[in-house]
């Protein structure tokens, strides 16, 4: 089917084709990306996380860092006591919305899509369990 370069909506992804029935095919390359509506902003794989203190958790001396979307929960949580010069039989316990901790398998950037606010993820750690 030739596509003409004017917007009349046939042949177009998620117009009418040309018999009338709703195309369904995949948009190719020449094709103007469909529009998803609102996206959190994820610039090259790294995700704005503020790490805040808990009951008596060691305050860190910096708060907001870049990390990769890819790293884990357990990754963040031993970064996290390696910041803070805690023994390696020291846990640190990640807290999400002040009420629950994410798996260990967790993927930072699977948080962020679900619980980031304002371009950023906000994590409460602890030593000790906190929030019941």
């Amino acid at each position: 089917a030739v596509v003409s370069t004017q917007s009349t909506g046939i042949g177009e992804p998620g117009g009418m084709s040309e018999n009338g029935d709703a195309e369904n095919e995949t948009p190719d390359a020449a094709s103007p990306p469909i529009d998803k509506g609102p996206q959190k902003k994820v610039v090259s794989d790294k995700i704005s996380v503020v790490l805040r203190n808990v009951g008596n958790a060691p305050i860190l001396k910096k708060q907001r860092y870049n990390v990769d979307k890819n790293k884990t929960v357990r990754w963040m949580s031993n970064w996290i006591r390696d910041k803070l010069k805690l023994p390696q039989n020291d846990n640190v316990i990640l807290y999400i919305s002040q009420h629950f901790a994410p798996p260990l398998d967790q993927h930072v950037g699977n948080l962020y899509e679900c619980f980031g606010t304002n371009d950023k993820l906000v994590i409460q750690y602890s030593t000790q369990p906190a929030y019941g």
